[in-house]
């Protein structure tokens, strides 16, 4: 029994409409009535075969008996007909009947019908897999092109091979460009969908390649620290046609951005820190710095900051070993970096620096355990020179160290005698031992405690001569204390006595000069107390006061000549003489005794001239203005003569409401004139 794929329903080769297992009741119900016919049609020979034996049983009494049962040839046209049919229903039954879902996978291909692999191809495409997808395509390829459900079967084909096509796209859009093209060409060659394929992988990779070029100029505007160009590359990822490089790619590479950003900035304030030159900046800059991963594009920039750091610590440490500064030194190299790598320069400085420590201890035992320090420097050492240099140096110390604690003790009493000894014995240490120039500050240290012993007994051998005070003990006293040389340390302490002493000799010799040159300005004769008071010499003791006395009697002589010129001037009478005597008597010092009385003068003559404004004001207000504005400020005048000056000032200028309107025997107006025009 066959199916004719003419009256075939299309829909029954769909995944979706495909036939089931249950529909296949059907089929097994029609092969059942095939089967029942044919036994019908088998069974009905045997009646005929009794009736015909029944007509002529003597027949076939005899022919039975003439021949076996097996050798009749009826039995085996029934039996060939039974055998064939059975066969032959087996075999429809088996191309024709649908199996069910899961008994797919016990088909046996070779025999399936085109049907069956149709079948389980869609249950196969319907895992929407590649692999699923395939499977499926390859069930129904092998069957011959001009299969009358090729048309069906090539259907579905492409509907598998475009799915499979979309599954590449996913993952292109999921940015795994590889497997998509991987999965592209899985697609078989004679499917017809196969001409897309080329063309699709050719837009995946340029659209790949463009996101690639993008992101690429991102990362060259990254590694120049160009932050604003960068971010305007970055954003043109968002116009791609693969949403990983407009998604996933721009959100990490605006996360890039911002970290490159960041880390320049921590890398500036490192450098600031750098450069301000101190060691605890240092070290801050150089751990920030090593705080950059090296996937960062700011690594590179990390990293030429830590080999300036590096340096300069380096210059640093050799300052120290230079100016032997071994404590600050220790110090260093227990707070250098890991990532320096000068682990092995540091064992060398720390062997350098507890031995110049132990040696800075000044004592012989000290220096003994910096020289056994200090042999543990091997011989490759770059420090084994200086080492070396320093042990010499320490083993002249050890001897100059014996030298000056035995001087010491002996200068402990702080005798002539023992002082004595005490510098024969640090004089042992010769010029260019290392402690010479300590021996020598020691020794002039004991020499200025000898000059003090021998000197304050003159000291006080002077200021018991002063004690008479008269300028014959004052000169005793100068003279014994101008023994002690400039040399000793008491030379500025007698020269303070010496200067008090001589300022009380010069005030005895010239107080009589400056008491008669005061007499003389009490009774106003101050040319003549000048002229004595001019006698004291720059330099003694009463001359500042000599000269502050003979300023103030030259003010006081200058005062009285302006006083005086100005009250010539008042004489006059008229207001700009007036005017003038003040600003003449104004030049009068306030300091002088005349001061107030010339104040006096000048609110008269401040008077007089308000009063000579009034008295001109009976004929000219301008002129008597002109006169009171001449009051000086400052005057007890200066006020009333404003307020007359405002007053007459009104009187002047009247306001215009106040003017009564009046026939104007020049002028008048003509009431008749539309314009108010002005006639003659």
């Amino acid at each position: 029994m066959a199916i004719n794929p003419e009256k075939q329903d299309s829909s029954f080769l769909k995944p979706e409409r495909a036939i089931s297992p249950a529909n296949s009741n059907c089929y097994e119900e029609s092969n059942n009535t095939g089967t029942n016919s044919t036994s019908e049609s088998a069974t009905g020979i045997f009646p005929k075969i009794n009736r015909e034996g029944n007509q002529d049983r003597s027949m076939h009494t005899e022919s039975s008996r003439q021949s076996p049962w097996w050798q009749t040839w009826q039995l085996w046209a029934i039996m060939l007909v039974l055998i064939s049919g059975g066969i032959g229903y087996g075999a429809t039954s088996l191309l024709l009947r649908l199996p069910k879902a899961q008994s797919c996978s016990k088909v046996f291909w070779p025999v399936a019908s085109a049907s069956i692999r149709l079948y389980c191809a869609q249950i196969a495409a319907e895992k929407n897999s590649v692999e699923s997808l395939l499977e499926a395509i390859a069930l129904v390829d092998i069957l011959p092109p001009n299969h009358p459900l090729r048309p069906e079967i090539n259907r579905n084909v492409e509907k598998w091979a475009t799915a499979i096509l979309e599954i590449g796209e996913t993952k292109f859009q999921e940015g795994n460009l590889e497997a998509a093209v991987a999965i592209a060409q899985k697609i078989p060659e004679d499917v017809e969908a196969h001409n897309l394929v080329e063309a699709k992988i050719a837009n995946w990779q340029s659209i790949w390649a463009k996101a690639e070029e993008t992101y690429a100029e991102v990362e060259k505007q990254l590694r120049a620290s160009n932050w604003n160009q960068a971010l305007v590359w970055a954003v043109r990822l968002t116009n791609s046609e693969n949403q990983y490089w407009a998604n996933t790619k721009y959100q990490e590479t605006i996360d890039k951005i911002n970290i490159a950003q960041e880390e320049s900035s921590t890398l500036d304030r490192a450098y600031n820190q750098l450069r301000q030159g101190r060691l605890d900046d240092w070290f801050e800059a150089i751990a920030r710095a090593q705080a950059i991963r090296q996937d960062s594009y700011a690594y590179q920039e990390a990293q030429d900051l830590i080999a300036e750091g590096k340096d300069r610590l380096l210059k640093h440490i050799q300052n120290l070993i230079d100016n032997q500064n071994w404590r600050e030194l220790l110090q260093v190299t227990h707070r250098l970096p890991s990532g320096l790598e000068l682990q092995e320069q540091a064992v060398d400085w720390n062997i350098l620096a507890n031995a110049g420590s132990s040696a800075d201890v000044g004592t012989v035992y000290g220096l003994e355990d910096a020289i056994i320090e200090a042999e543990k420097l091997p011989a490759n050492s770059p420090y084994y020179p200086k080492a070396q240099s320093l042990i010499a140096r320490w083993k002249l110390e050890i001897e100059d160290v014996k030298h000056l604690t035995q001087a010491r003790q002996l200068a402990e009493g702080g005798g002539v005698e023992r002082l004595n000894a005490a510098i024969a014995e640090a004089s042992r240490i010769a010029p260019g031992n290392p402690r010479y120039r300590e021996a020598q500050q020691t020794i002039t240290d004991w020499r200025r405690q000898l000059q003090i012993i021998e000197d304050r007994p003159i000291l006080e051998r002077a200021k018991q001569l002063a004690f008479e005070d008269n300028i014959s003990a004052w000169q005793r006293a100068i003279a014994e204390a101008s023994l002690i040389s400039s040399t000793s340390p008491l030379y500025p302490e007698a020269q303070e006595h010496v200067n008090t002493w001589k300022a009380n000799i010069e005030t005895v010799e010239d107080r009589p000069f400056l008491e008669q040159a005061i007499d003389l300005a009490s009774m106003r004769n101050y040319t003549a107390a000048i002229e004595t008071a001019q006698k004291i010499r720059p330099g003694r003791a009463l001359y500042p006061n000599a000269q502050e006395k003979i300023s103030t009697w030259r003010q006081e002589m200058q005062g009285r000549e302006y006083l005086q010129q100005a009250y010539d001037l008042a004489n006059r009478g008229t207001p700009e003489a007036l005017a003038e005597a003040i600003r003449i008597a104004r030049q009068v010092s306030s300091s002088t005794t005349i001061y107030d009385g010339t104040v006096e003068y000048i609110n008269r003559w401040s008077t007089q001239i308000l009063a000579l404004a009034q008295a001109e004001s009976q004929y000219s207000l301008e002129r008597a203005i002109a006169i009171a504005e001449m009051v000086p400020s400052g005057t007890t005048s200066y006020e009333q003569a404003q307020s007359q000056i405002q007053a007459w000032q009104q009187i002047l200028r009247p306001p215009a409401f106040n003017r009564p309107l009046r026939n104007d025997p020049v002028r008048e107006i003509s009431l008749e004139n539309p314009n108010n025009q002005q006639t003659r």
